[in-house]
């Protein structure tokens, strides 16, 4: 899978135009506050954005752009809203019989391939709300899905968060990276259950070797399955949210990371 992701955005990086023209226009054009967006996907854009996943035609990013231009839709909702629902369409398909598991794997990756080009070309002119702090996000070892972790990389950086990561450490890697650096805090994304103890173990060697005490904030899709996933992996705070994260950690106020 992450030779496939790396081989996808290859591709589009040296030979498709138009991915990195929509790149471009959406975060040079239509650029919002720079906050989380929590607004809602118009049906028949997100139909686009699941088209274009599943089947790589470039014409269709030529439409997506047409849609963004006349209905000024931000830079933010794209990353934030579109992405997201979109992989979660291709993951019922998958669930519903409609798609294969190589044709699952392709449409992610060029979903994940076209987040890294949004975020090579994002620029931000609303002022950080989070400046000067460091966060580390992660993923266990064993973890499949990480378009949510690079999602939220976008979300925090774009907070104005310095952040760090790390997908599957080894324990020994996670121990040095924490005993090497001064977090304000760390996030740890799981997708299911059967990454629980590697999640437990995670948090464990956080708390151990962190040169300062440091709140662990676990989330992803297991944080929405299991609303007691804070307590029983040991973790300080169990959220899907970023500003909700940040703020209940006492990092930032969750109004100023929201529209």
């Amino acid at each position: 899978m992450d030779g496939l992701q790396i081989n996808l955005e290859q591709d589009l990086h040296r030979g498709d135009a138009s991915v990195e023209r929509f790149a471009l226009h959406v975060v040079r054009q239509v650029v919002g506050g720079g906050c989380i967006d929590r607004g809602e996907a118009a049906r028949d854009m997100l139909a686009l954005m699941v088209r274009h996943a599943r089947t790589g035609h470039p014409e269709l990013l030529d439409m997506i752009v047409r849609r963004i231009t006349a209905e000024r839709i931000p830079a933010e909702r794209v990353v934030d809203v579109y992405i997201p629902k979109a992989a979660y369409r291709i993951g019922a398909a998958w669930h519903a019989g409609e798609l294969d598991v190589l044709g699952t794997s392709v449409a992610i990756a060029r979903l994940q391939a076209l987040l890294r080009v949004i975020g090579r070309a994002w620029i931000a002119d609303a002022a950080p709300v989070g400046a000067d702090l460091r966060v580390l996000l992660t993923v266990p070892q064993g973890e499949q899905h990480t378009l949510g972790a690079i999602i939220a990389s976008h979300q925090l950086r774009r907070l104005g968060v310095s952040v760090k990561l790390e997908f599957m450490p080894s324990t020994r890697r996670l121990a040095q990276i924490v005993a090497e650096n001064e977090f304000d805090a760390v996030m740890i994304s799981v997708a299911n259950r059967s990454l629980l103890e590697p999640s437990r173990k995670m948090v464990k060697t956080i708390k151990r070797d962190s040169v300062v005490s440091v709140p662990v904030i676990i989330g992803g899709p297991l944080a929405v399955e299991m609303p007691g996933l804070a307590d029983d992996t040991g973790a300080d705070y169990a959220t899907t949210c970023i500003a909700e994260a940040l703020s209940a950690t006492g990092l930032i106020h969750q109004d100023r990371a929201a529209q």
